[in-house]
């Protein structure tokens, strides 16, 4: 299985979110994509539909730039914030914080990477119209988390994407 990421820099001092995909090659076969070889975990299909999913509810759902609003960071939100930064950077099992986040496992392996795509061509815009000053505007959103900045919302998709695909290789491994 192909796992590539691309990391560069969009602004000064803003890391652009990995972009990750799987299989894009065909070196992946689907029953692979599918297999569950742990009861009650995810495929990796799954998991990259998670992460689809994930990141486009965080971005408030792509919409028109100019609708996005800043939202007050309050004491509880930033200490939240850096608790779920913990449990991600540690790989710690939690329960997926949104419904919208949940796979369904009804999607194609093509439309996760066209979902992808669309969500990154997205944050590759919104970045591009936003000045020095509005990368740490909190305009995002993650349901523990809170009101997140470009920033924030960058290095929590980073640690997502990392977390997840030490999940992906532990599958590929129990499933050679």
């Amino acid at each position: 299985m192909k796992v590539w990421h691309e990391a560069g820099q969009e602004a000064p001092g803003i890391q652009r979110n990995a972009s990750c995909s799987a299989g894009r090659d065909g070196s992946t076969g689907s029953a692979t994509l599918v297999a569950k070889p742990l009861a009650g975990k995810w495929s990796i299909l799954e998991i990259i539909e998670h992460l689809v999913l994930a990141e486009r509810a965080v971005l408030q759902g792509l919409p028109e730039p100019s609708r996005l609003r800043e939202q007050k960071r309050r004491l509880k939100q930033r200490f939240s914030y850096v608790m779920v930064m913990f449990v991600l950077r540690y790989g710690i099992p939690v329960q997926v914080p949104s419904p919208a986040m949940i796979p369904q496992g009804n999607r194609s392996l093509g439309e996760l990477h066209r979902l992808w795509d669309e969500n990154h061509e997205w944050l590759r815009a919104y970045i591009d119209r936003v000045d020095r000053r509005g990368f740490r505007r909190a305009v995002f959103e993650h349901p523990i988390a809170g009101p997140l900045s470009v920033e924030q919302a960058l290095h929590m998709g980073q640690v997502h994407l990392d977390t997840h695909l030490r999940q992906i290789r532990r599958l590929q491994r129990l499933l050679k």
